[in-house]
């Protein structure tokens, strides 16, 4: 009889009003902690993801400078990068600089008056004679 007392005594405190608001509060504090982790999470993927990309770019670019040191390794690697820096040619070379003729703007037809104009010099054409 005693036993069945201490365990309806127990009962009644785990649901009386204050240890049912204590657990409530728990709870929250719980799914309040997993939801900072999963936001956390969220934030972890996007930057692994921006990292891999940023990797990926700069691991290109090394093989590129690498293929680029290779190339200046060699003659005909420096005689190239010398002449594309600095403008010039080796000894018995030479240099042709092309210039293309600018065309020259003209104004014929192309106006609203152009009929006008044309019939106003055949006027004063005849005028003239």
């Amino acid at each position: 009889m005693k036993e069945l007392r201490d365990k309806q005594k127990f009962k009644n405190a785990l649901y009386s009003f204050p240890s049912l608001a204590i657990l409530v509060v728990l709870a929250f504090l719980l799914a309040r902690g997993a939801a900072g982790i999963v936001v956390k999470e969220r934030e972890s993927a996007r930057t692994l993801e921006a990292l891999q990309a940023s990797n990926a770019s700069l691991t290109a670019r090394q093989e590129s400078l690498e293929e680029d040191v290779a190339r200046l390794r060699t003659d005909e690697g420096i005689v190239e990068e010398i002449r594309s820096k600095f403008n010039v040619t080796r000894p018995g070379e030479h240099l042709a600089i092309v210039v293309l003729e600018k065309s020259k703007a003209t104004s014929t037809g192309a106006g609203a008056f152009a009929g006008w104009k044309r019939g106003w010099a055949w006027l004063v054409g005849l005028w003239g004679k």
